[in-house]
């Protein structure tokens, strides 16, 4: 059951912020905020060879709802600070039990620097970590809302504006270095990540994006002996956002393409975001 709530968890660990990537809030004291619900709720998986099968012979079903507030404070006028902090509604339901958790998650912060602009293309480097804040505890009956371990993560991210055209596109490539849980002797894989987004404003209130992200991992190693476990997904999100004054409120549906140890449901994604400074 615990493999079961690391599932889930994982899963809405990794979300495109939809912030502004490679282009920094551009001086001192700028703001950005943005909060995004992702609600999920599926009885079908991804197993260990990546087939999209019921969960637990059809006797299962995740519930997962995740709250996530992405927070940019420019410090330089190409230096970002970012901060990123989830809250989780995890449940999971088969014949036998019905076990559900809330709590904060595990924190994550970055800072962003952006190297250049070479006309309308934007380059920037980002590092970063996420700290074990979220509860994760050895009890089978409990669904774990943090993962246990620290992360260092590094990015290199190009983004390019097709002004006058209002467009953009964007890369992202990183690499996650996971290091051991010491409680539970367990190590995720470390993890090549990316991000691919496109974007176009039809109307200077209106905005539609569309993003595929995902990342590819290493096997796990339990108590010193690698398994033939590893974790890997691959999502494509359709987003649209209206404005209303200085906030975008946002709608979008996230669909896993493919996967392996994950929950196969597609995602529902509501948020808001504004520059506040």
């Amino acid at each position: 059951m615990r493999r079961i709530g690391k599932w889930t968890l994982v899963l809405l660990c990794l979300m495109p912020a939809g912030a502004s990537g490679q282009w920094a809030q551009g001086g001192f004291g700028k703001l950005w905020v943005k909060t995004a619900a992702f609600l999920q709720q599926t009885d079908m998986r991804f197993d260990v060879n990546g087939d999209k099968v019921p969960w637990l012979g059809g006797v299962g079903e995740s519930d997962a709802r995740a709250l996530y507030t992405d927070i940019i404070v420019g410090l330089h006028k190409r230096v970002d600070l970012w901060v990123q902090v989830p809250f989780f509604d995890l449940r999971f339901q088969d014949a036998t039990s019905d076990l559900q958790t809330v709590g904060f998650g595990d924190i994550r912060a970055w800072i962003r620097w952006q190297f250049a602009q070479l006309g309308g293309t934007a380059l920037a480097l980002r590092a970063g970590a996420k700290a074990p804040i979220g509860d994760s505890p050895l009890d089978a009956q409990i669904i774990p809302v943090g993962e246990g371990q620290w992360d260092l993560e590094g990015f290199a991210e190009v983004g390019h504006s097709f002004w006058p055209v209002p467009a953009y596109a964007e890369l992202w490539l990183g690499y996650r270095k996971r290091f051991e849980d010491d409680e539970s002797r367990r190590q995720p894989g470390d993890e090549v990540v990316f991000l691919a987004e496109a974007g176009i404003n039809p109307t200077a209130s209106t905005f539609l994006k569309t993003t595929l992200d995902g990342f590819r991992g290493d096997n796990f190693t339990v108590e010193g002996v690698e398994t033939q476990n590893k974790r890997e997904i691959t999502n494509l999100q359709f987003s649209g956002a209206v404005r209303i004054g200085r906030f975008w409120p946002e709608f979008g549906v996230r669909i896993p393409l493919a996967g392996r140890e994950f929950p196969a449901g597609v995602q529902y994604v509501f948020g808001v975001s504004a520059t506040l400074r």
